[in-house]
């Protein structure tokens, strides 16, 4: 199976997973600026992510993963504990299958 085909299918679930947990963010709380600016820069990051994945840079692909892991934590610690645990599981999940793609991905 062709690379890029690989990385489409490793990415796939993840953008299916944050897509939804974007549309509950919408409809079931109002989230803070603070948060907004921190899923800006994830969503930043997993952009140079997917498309170093692509390219296979490596800098730009270790790049995003060195800004986006402190950044995901931060998010999840700082502003998702008391979330309803459906929302919890989305993000469980979520990051789970980027991990996945992150280990397809990696460049060689």
């Amino acid at each position: 199976m062709p690379r890029e085909w690989l990385l489409a299918l490793a990415f796939a679930p993840y953008a299916g997973l944050a897509l939804w947990d974007g549309w509950m963010h919408d409809h079931d709380r109002k989230v803070p600026w603070r948060e907004q600016c921190l899923h800006a820069t994830i969503a930043v990051c997993v952009v140079v992510l997917v498309a170093a994945a692509y390219l296979q840079h490596r800098i730009a692909f270790f790049a995003a993963v060195a800004v986006l892991v402190p950044c995901a934590l931060a998010d999840e610690l700082g502003w998702h504990g008391p979330l309803a645990q459906r929302e919890r599981r989305v993000h469980a999940a979520a990051y789970s299958l980027l991990a996945v793609f992150v280990a397809v991905g990696w460049p060689r």
